[in-house]
């Protein structure tokens, strides 16, 4: 039986050249595996090289699409674009707020388109309509996605300043509604570009190397009609983010020339390519970044990863001949903590595995440990350059997309991916991953990073999380709370290895 698609609602304009507007959409959406369903509200004569005409569609016709659709089935996330007049910015915005009211978590990502990138004749907007724009559509907003020059038109504010100081000065915007700012660099003459995501308490920018490249029509609507298909499927506003910026560099890359004028961008699947991924940054600290990789793993010790909490069950695991375990223990005031680094670290020596010290790094590096494990959070306070300068290996845990973008500038020695399953050991602030992200995940990072699933794997998940093609599976409770923990280890791990003869 087929997996029913999330449905994505597309409200513009149709592009006759087919270049942008709702057929860039409908291209966007399915190829990443999105319904998407559209609502006209212009039709214009257009192709690569100019805009003839803009026709829009009368009210009465625009408000039946919405109805139509409505009474079939809602979306799971509305994009939103060219609205050509007053009178249709005002319907829509009814329309989005009757939605948001019925079905709460339908998120509206809205590009307010107001120009075609063509060469000339490109106006697809009255140009009083901008400011009805911001006072009707913003409150009922998730994510607003204007380029520089949009901004600009929009605000009356400037583009040319740094990005705390237009949060600041968007601050009458972001407390009057919960809309996030995308502020697209795209259309900037740097070679580095970067994207900011602006909302009243963060600011993260997404930072990408402009591609020299001919063919880019439809940029904008292919941007945030990705954004709305990535957070159809359930990924939160970093993750999508994260998809999205690394969706538009695959599809720049795979530009076609179709008319004299620029073409449209390509469709590149899925994005499971490391090198599209963007530069995780911040305008409040320096771009978390390694110059060289930290040492690289045994690769042929990889494996049943057991993550434990004490000596006794370390020493335990690895007299079964487990060759990857990590200590964690999660009393820093522990008063024999510093003894019990030591004794982990002599273990490993004597097993000849690789042993991870969880979050401890300083005492990691006094005593001469194999590796040390850290958190998304303790990436802020570690010193990485310390860290890397003493040998040691690092693994680092991620939740999505957006951490693992945030860990690959870093080039840990291997990336956790987790929680996979609902976990017993520790209360987690993101939902499971599942099966299918995960296997998104270990294709995205094969070859480049060593991957380790973690979170409520058992014996009988095993085999499914091994074809996700990870290359080590971390259990907590399948071995501490077996009845026959020796045994459980043993056998955890001759499943492993039959689990991957038979992927091989």
């Amino acid at each position: 039986m087929s997996i029913k698609p999330p449905v994505v609602w597309c409200v513009g304009g149709s592009d006759s050249s087919a270049h942008a507007g709702l057929q860039a959409d409908l291209l966007t959406g399915q190829d990443l595996g999105c319904h998407v369903q559209t609502i006209v509200t212009c039709i214009t004569a257009q192709n690569s090289k100019e805009v003839r005409s803009v026709e829009p569609v009368s009210l009465t016709v625009f408000n039946e699409q919405w109805q139509a659709l409505l009474d079939d089935v809602p979306p799971a996330a509305i994009k939103v674009s060219l609205l050509p007049s007053i009178h249709m910015v005002k319907a829509c915005s009814v329309w989005v707020q009757r939605i948001k009211a019925d079905f709460p978590n339908v998120k509206v990502i809205f590009d307010p388109v107001m120009a075609a990138s063509s060469e000339s004749g490109n106006r697809l907007q009255q140009d009083s309509v901008g400011a009805s724009l911001l006072e009707s559509l913003l409150p009922h907003v998730d994510v607003i996605t204007p380029n520089l020059l949009e901004f600009e038109r929009l605000t009356g504010l400037s583009s040319q300043q740094p990005v705390v100081d237009i949060q600041s000065q968007l601050a009458a915007y972001l407390i009057s509604s919960e809309c996030t700012w995308l502020l697209k660099a795209g259309h900037s003459d740097s070679e580095q570009a970067t994207d900011w995501l602006v909302s009243q308490d963060a600011v993260v920018g997404f930072s990408y190397e402009k591609l020299t490249v001919h063919n880019t029509r439809g940029t904008g609507c292919t941007l945030s009609t990705a954004l709305a298909s990535f957070i159809a499927h359930g990924y939160d506003l970093l993750d999508a983010m994260t998809m999205a910026k690394a969706y538009i560099t695959g599809a720049l890359k795979r530009g076609v020339q179709i008319g004299v004028g620029a073409g449209p961008l390509g469709r590149p699947g899925w994005p499971l390519q490391i090198e599209n991924m963007p530069t995780i940054v911040s305008p409040f600290s320096p771009i978390m970044s390694m110059n060289q990789p930290f040492a690289k793993m045994d690769l042929g010790k990889m494996g049943l990863y057991p993550v434990v909490d004490s000596v006794a069950w370390l020493e335990l695991v690895l007299k079964q001949g487990v060759k990857i375990a990590q200590l964690r223990i999660k009393d820093p005031n522990d008063a024999d903590l510093k003894h019990k680094i030591q004794q982990a670290i002599t273990l490993g020596k004597e097993y000849d595995a690789q042993v991870f010290i969880n979050d401890y790094w300083q005492h990691a590096i006094t005593f001469g440990a194999y590796g040390v494990h850290l958190g998304q959070e303790d990436l802020d306070v570690a010193d990485l350059t310390q860290i890397q300068a003493a040998g040691l290996r690092l693994g680092i845990s991620t939740h999505g997309y957006y951490e693992i973008a945030r860990a690959q500038s870093i080039q840990p020695s291997y990336i956790a991916l987790g929680h996979i399953f609902p976990t017993q050991t520790k209360e987690m602030p993101s939902q499971p991953q599942g099966l299918t992200r995960l296997a998104h995940y270990a294709t995205l990072l094969k070859g480049t990073f060593p991957t380790v699933a973690i979170g409520g794997i058992n014996a009988e998940r095993l085999p499914a999380v091994v074809k996700t093609g990870v290359d080590c599976i971390a259990l907590v409770t399948a071995i501490t709370k077996a009845t026959e923990p020796e045994a459980a280890t043993r056998s955890l791990m001759m499943a492993f290895e039959a689990s991957l003869g038979d992927e091989r």
